[in-house]
């Protein structure tokens, strides 16, 4: 693989992670409402997910997604009626940070697993690297080292995309301290995560 189109690969992903997307609005509806940490968090479990689709990808094993479909139907609903759960839940806190019941450490590990059922229910992520890679990398030279190479850079600019938004929103969320600044942001954050649940459901 050159450098070349490992350099052009890594912006056609970096691209892709920019998008407006339901990961992205998890995100930071988890930054504004619950601070950058466990915005991090649910990135990281953003780039986990995509991790497991491109190395699917890799080994040619979208005909096997596209069979067992409906696990990542599972997990796509799991995530969307998760979001939906924490927005209704943040509408109803007027004027306090809305937060998860449970210790410290379970809290970010629902972040996690909220991150990475949006990515793993997300089918056609696989279609978009598998399609990608042909068009990019030689894929009948590729190396098992090659490989590696490209997941890491997936999973780095999934971290360094979330990331980016999971620092804006935290940073943002210090502002929503006013009981009445917090009563807005309860509504508006939590509407954004309702429908961000329901868009992935819809689609």
């Amino acid at each position: 693989m050159t450098l070349t189109a490992l350099f052009a690969y890594s912006t056609a992903v970096v691209l892709a992670a920019m998008t407006p997307g339901p990961a992205m609005f998890a995100v930071i509806t988890n930054g504004v409402s619950r601070g950058f940490a466990r915005a991090f968090t649910a990135g990281l479990g953003v780039a986990a997910g995509d991790a497991v689709l491109v190395t699917l990808a890799l080994l040619g094993l979208v005909t096997l997604v596209q069979t067992f479909e409906w696990i990542f139907l599972i997990l796509k609903y799991a995530g969307a009626a998760y979001l939906i759960y924490l927005g209704f839940k943040m509408w109803r806190s007027a004027a306090a940070q809305a937060e998860d019941s449970g210790k410290g450490e379970s809290r970010f590990v629902r972040s996690f697993v909220l991150g990475a059922s949006i990515a793993l229910g997300n089918p056609k992520a696989i279609l978009f690297h598998a399609s990608i890679m042909p068009l990019i990398l030689d894929l009948h030279a590729m190396t098992f080292a090659d490989g590696l190479v490209v997941v890491a850079v997936v999973v780095s600019a999934n971290i360094l995309t979330m990331g980016f938004y999971a620092a804006l929103s935290g940073r943002a969320s210090h502002w929503f301290r006013v009981p009445a600044r917090m009563r807005l942001m309860n509504r508006v954050a939590g509407g954004a995560m309702i429908g961000t649940g329901a868009f992935i459901a819809a689609r």
